[in-house]
């Protein structure tokens, strides 16, 4: 362990040291959220020498959970349990848990003593230092807040190793900004000379990199503790990174990347008024590049995001403060004009938002992403929003052809939400790209509903094909793969109404069809009787024998050599309920591996749990009632074409409409 200050130590392995600093407290509140105390609260509980004043409160992750609500719910729990003046409050976690535990300290009994134990990059080299501490108010980030330094700071860079690769990103976001910051370029040549090192997490690596960040972080501090002057040099991409991460509800964006995107802000500002070069602003986004930071800005709407810059604590007298620099590093705060912010901003009109919308025959879903476009050419670059609401606008309309008032009534209702959602975020027209599959294609007033949904909401519905949907599907499944990939893929979408399978590869499609058997179309064909459910092993054969008809169209695909790809709730719930997933996790599910075994062992647990009325974890509520024939799909899919697994692919038809859009030429249904 290595002292660089009096109260900062930085090191490996070092969390036994606690003991030496709380000896002299009554009670000790070990601060934490709930994703840290299950990887490290039994670590602490074994390294505690005097465990009966120790005690343990967790809230929930997430930048929105950095309010006076959970404040008033720790102040509570201190109350109750007699903490004192004399008390002690450790902050275990990242950003959020040291400006929070920093918070509580403060204002509880008008202060007590803290520890920064910072677990995330961004924490070691950020918040853990500098005595600021704060909660965010609903309009505005860290608006409520006071300064207060720490007792210690016991930085332990072993953290860093279950830190996620976001994370960890994140966090180097922060720490680059410090190379800014200072005329010695050491600091800057010593990381360009140990980018795999710090990638691959070397301790030695680390503990320098986190050692002169602080020092940098330190040096302002400590000339201007209370933010009067040069400290605000600290905040050099920050005006923007915070408006940024308002825009998106601190959603979207990691604090971090925010203040990439920020710093190239600043740096476009400075270029904007001569202070640096265009190669200056080149090295500067390299520098991010070394580690995969993105650091375009967002073309967004000025009239919104302008009054986000101007609540940023830094301004006053109704300025917008920020930080620019010239080419020889010399810092300084100025006012940046709204003119001025429009032009950059202007400049990056080819990275934009664009939106897309799945009117499918059981549900809704809305996806927002970030892309970029070169050539006329869309790239994805980041999903900012995803939602699924059940709406099936597809009840009955197997039998009578028709789509019911009330379920276009409760499709409205979910196209409304989502039209705020899309007004909200200022995604242009021409970016929004909606279809609606077989439920609306097979009805024969679907006129009256596209039309209807026009007038209501303005959202221009294409009524598209079979074919059409299998073919923006199929875009969507190869965006997930390398362009080196050489082999064919069969990708299938088990939708409500129907399934479509497309064949292909990089180098295009070859073979597409969509089948009229789907996950709602099964379900009321064999298992729904007098409005109520029957999967009895009769129902379950009958539907097989369904579907293997249905299958023996595809007898040429049977021919070609291909690696199976399933998208969509069907398939991807398989692997939630497989992990046992209490929060679904796209990262974890995409291009994962799917066996027949476990497909069969999923239908064996939804037949026993679902006729039970009982929960199965992993199973979203809003699947329950066409998960069982969903899977019986799947698996015969899987036996027609004798494959042993799939892969899951979380990239589907709503990516392949933001790449590709969809044909806009018809808006009536081919079937």
């Amino acid at each position: 362990m290595k002292k660089i200050f009096d109260d900062i130590y930085v090191g490996s392995n070092i969390i036994s040291k606690l003991n030496d600093y709380t000896k002299d407290f009554d009670k000790v509140l070990v601060f934490s959220n709930e994703i840290i105390a299950d990887l490290y609260f039994e670590k602490f509980k074994s390294t505690f020498i005097e465990k009966d004043k120790i005690f343990y409160f967790t809230i929930k992750d997430g930048e929105e959970y950095k309010n006076i609500e959970s404040i008033l719910s720790v102040y509570d729990f201190m109350l109750e349990n007699n903490f004192s003046r004399k008390s002690l409050v450790i902050s275990l976690g990242g950003g959020v848990i040291c400006d929070m535990g920093g918070y509580i300290s403060a204002t509880y009994m008008r202060g007590i003593e803290f520890i920064q134990v910072p677990t995330s990059l961004l924490a070691q080299v950020d918040a853990s230092v500098g005595g600021k501490v704060a909660i965010n108010h609903p309009k505005c980030k860290n608006m409520i807040g006071s300064f207060k330094s720490p007792y210690r700071v016991l930085i332990d860079v072993e953290f860093l190793k279950t830190l996620e690769e976001r994370e960890f990103k994140s966090g180097m976001g922060e720490l680059l900004k410090h190379s800014f910051l200072t005329k010695d370029k050491k600091y800057l040549e010593y990381i360009e000379n140990n980018v795999e090192k710090i990638k691959t997490l070397d301790n030695e690596v680390l503990e320098n990199i986190v050692e002169q960040s602080i020092r940098i972080k330190k040096h302002y501090v400590d000339i201007d503790p209370f933010e009067k002057g040069e400290r605000a040099f600290l905040n050099l991409g920050h005006t923007y990174a915070h408006a940024l991460e308002s825009f998106f509800a601190y959603k979207a964006y990691t604090h971090g990347e925010a203040v990439a995107k920020g710093i190239i802000f600043d740096l476009e500002l400075s270029l904007l008024r001569e202070q640096i070069d265009e190669s200056y602003l080149e090295r500067a986004r390299n520098i991010f590049n070394l580690f995969n930071i993105d650091t375009d800005l967002i073309y967004l709407d000025s009239d919104k995001f302008i009054p986000l810059m101007r609540k940023d604590k830094k301004n006053s007298f109704n300025k917008i403060i920020t930080i620019i620099l010239d080419s020889e590093g010399n810092l300084s705060k100025t006012e940046v004009k709204e003119d001025e912010i429009i032009k950059i901003i202007d400049k990056y009109r080819n990275n934009f938002l664009r939106a897309s919308i799945d009117i499918g025959t059981n549900s809704c879903r809305l996806f927002i992403a970030e892309v970029k476009e070169i050539d006329k050419e869309i790239s994805f670059k980041k999903e900012i929003f995803k939602d699924l609401e059940i709406v099936k606008l597809g009840e009955d309309v197997n039998k009578n052809k028709f789509l019911k008032e009330e379920a276009i009534q409760r499709t409205l209702k979910c196209l409304k939400k989502y039209r705020e959602l899309i007004d909200e975020y200022s995604i242009e027209e021409e970016d929004i790209v909606c279809f609606a599959t077989s439920a609306t294609r097979d009805s024969s007033n679907r006129d009256y509903f596209i039309e209807k949904v026009f007038d209501e909401t303005k959202i221009k519905i294409n009524c598209i094909s079979g074919d059409e949907e299998a073919y923006i599907n199929f875009k969507g499944v190869i965006s997930s793969f390398d362009k080196n990939f050489k082999e064919n893929i069969l990708v299938f979408d088990i939708g409500g109404g129907s399934t479509e399978f497309t064949l292909g590869n990089m180098n295009g499609i070859e073979k597409k069809i969509s089948l009229n058997i789907g996950s709602v179309r099964i379900t009321e064909k064999f298992f729904l009787e007098n409005g109520a459910y029957n999967y009895s092993e009769e129902n379950r054969n009958r539907a097989k024998e369904w579907i293997k008809e249905n299958l023996e169209k595809l007898e040429e695909f049977k021919k070609e050599n291909f690696i199976l790809v399933g998208v969509a709730g069907t398939t991807t719930t398989q692997v939630s309920v497989r992990e046992k997933m209490e929060v679904y996790d796209s990262e974890k599910i995409h291009l994962s591996n799917l066996t027949t075994k476990e497909i069969s062992d999923n239908l064996d647990l939804f037949i026993k749990n679902i006729n039970n009325n009982k929960s199965v974890k992993g199973l979203d509520a809003k699947r329950r009632d066409v998960i069982i024939g969903g899977t019986i799909i799947l698996k015969e899919i899987l036996e027609y074409f004798g494959k042993d697994f799939i892969i899951v692919s979380e990239n589907d038809n709503l990516m392949g409409a933001i790449l590709e859009g969809v044909n806009r030429k018809n808006d009536r249904c081919n079937k």
